[in-house]
């Protein structure tokens, strides 16, 4: 029951992020980033890097819970999880793309996104898949 209310709240949220009628990360969007490349930039990162480094980790947290959800929603933890939720979510942010590049006038298509978030998806499960394949603390006794 917690499992699916997450996915309902984090569906909801990317829902929202994906289909913003404007950049998220722009004029009138739901963040910031200039802070973050502001501090790439003091840090020595070419200009020409910064925001597409930033905007793709960006885009690869977003999907980190898509794939930690799908890994989660079975029972056996399997590595191809892993490769299902990479290609699960790879498949929703294509279609995304396409419907944001095609309905929303502010918002443009980008290869890159699709495949951040994919990226993102597979690290979300292959955490979970990792973490349940760790044996239980052992109990040293009295």
């Amino acid at each position: 029951m917690v499992l699916a209310i997450v996915g309902l709240a984090y569906g909801i949220g990317l829902w929202t992020v994906l289909f913003w009628p404007v950049h998220v990360d722009g004029e009138g969007g739901l963040i910031r980033v200039d802070g973050i490349i502001d501090l790439l930039g003091r840090m020595g990162m070419p200009a020409g890097i910064r925001y597409p480094l930033v905007q793709s980790g960006l885009n690869a947290v977003l999907f980190l819970p898509f794939g930690a959800l799908w890994a989660a929603w079975f029972r056996r933890q399997r590595l191809h999880l892993v490769i299902s939720a990479t290609a699960l979510a790879a498949a929703a942010s294509l279609a995304a793309e396409i419907a944001q590049g095609r309905y929303l006038p502010e918002r443009t298509f980008d290869l890159r996104d699709v495949v951040a978030n994919g990226v993102g998806a597979g690290i979300g499960a292959l955490i979970v898949v990792l973490a349940a394949r760790r044996p239980p603390p052992r109990d040293p006794g009295p």
